[in-house]
């Protein structure tokens, strides 16, 4: 087995390990680093193909353009911000799946998650200041990625 796809124990263990480190992220700095499930998952994408944490970013980035858009003709906080915000990249992202599975298959091979994922990003760019949100994001998104690949290189992480 290579490190290109990860276990369903070791993917497991990726979305926890990324709850706890956000929650630590924000506890220490107040920042969500989009969202509490958002940093695990990304770190397990970065194991199964870096393309589709290249497309959450862009999905991500789509969705809050289209939710300042979207600010801008209707009144949204609070809870309708947030459904609202999730809603919007679940069908962007619904959308490129259907765009794009013909021609990349295996890029949506595992991307329940995924749907969510950048709405939550989007949301906490809508509430905190970008950048912080930005680093938060990446900053616990690579620790995890770290733990994980450490405990696989050394082995304390079963690999089947």
């Amino acid at each position: 087995m290579s490190l290109s796809s990860l276990p369903p124990d070791a993917a497991a263990l990726g979305i926890g390990l990324g709850l706890l480190f956000s929650l630590v992220c924000y506890l220490t700095t107040n920042l969500s680093p989009g969202g509490m499930i958002t940093p695990g998952w990304l770190a397990i994408t970065l194991f199964e193909d870096p393309r589709q944490t290249a497309m959450v970013v862009v999905a991500s980035g789509a969705t809050y353009a289209g939710s300042r858009l979207l600010q801008g003709v209707v009144i949204l906080y609070g809870k309708r911000l947030f459904a609202a915000v999730v809603l919007f990249g679940v069908v962007l992202q619904a959308t490129l799946f259907l765009l794009l599975r013909e021609e990349f298959p295996m890029l949506y091979s595992n991307e329940t998650l995924g749907f969510v994922v950048p709405g939550l990003i989007a949301y906490q760019l809508l509430r905190q200041p970008r950048l912080a949100t930005g680093v938060s994001v990446v900053s616990v998104t690579l620790l995890t990625y770290a733990v994980l690949l450490s405990g696989l290189l050394l082995g304390l992480i079963p690999k089947v």
